[in-house]
C-alpha cells in the first residue's frame, strides 16, 4: 500500500507528467554530447515545468492561483512538443519517438485541460 504525502501524488495527470519526465530524460541521453546543454537541457526542463507546475497547483493556493498554475504546465507541454519535432528534425529522436512523445503530451495536456477547467467552474460557482 502506497502512503501519500501530498495530495499531487494522487493526481492521475501528475503521475503522468512524472512518467513524461522520465521518457524525456532517456530520450535526451541519446542526444549528442554538443546538446548537452542545448536542446536537452530545454527539453528536459520544459518536462519538469510539467509536472511542477502540476504540483504547485495542487497546492493550498487560491482557485485562480490554481488555474494559473495548470495553464503554465499546458504551455510547459506546448514547449516541450516544440523541441521534440525540433530534435526529430535535427535527426536526435527517431520519428517513432518523436511520436511518442506527441501521444504522452496529448494524453496530460489533455487532462491538465480537463482539471483547469473542473476548477474553473468550481470558481464560477463559488461567485
Amino acid at each position: 500500500m502506497k502512503t501519500y504525502l501530498f495530495s499531487f501524488e494522487k493526481l492521475d495527470v501528475w503521475k503522468d507528467a512524472h512518467a513524461l519526465v522520465l521518457l524525456t530524460f532517456t530520450a535526451s541521453k541519446k542526444f549528442p554530447t554538443s546538446e548537452r546543454f542545448g536542446l536537452s537541457n530545454w527539453m528536459k526542463q520544459s518536462s519538469i515545468d510539467i509536472v511542477s507546475n502540476i504540483s504547485l497547483g495542487s497546492g493550498p493556493v487560491p482557485r485562480k492561483e490554481q488555474i494559473v498554475f495548470y495553464k503554465q504546465a499546458y504551455s510547459a507541454g506546448m514547449e516541450l512538443l516544440n523541441q521534440a519535432l525540433i530534435a526529430r528534425d535535427l535527426g536526435y529522436l527517431s520519428p517513432e519517438h518523436c511520436l511518442e512523445f506527441r501521444v504522452h503530451l496529448e494524453m496530460v495536456t489533455g487532462k491538465i485541460h480537463a482539471l483547469k477547467k473542473s476548477i474553473s467552474a468550481k470558481t464560477l460557482e463559488a461567485a
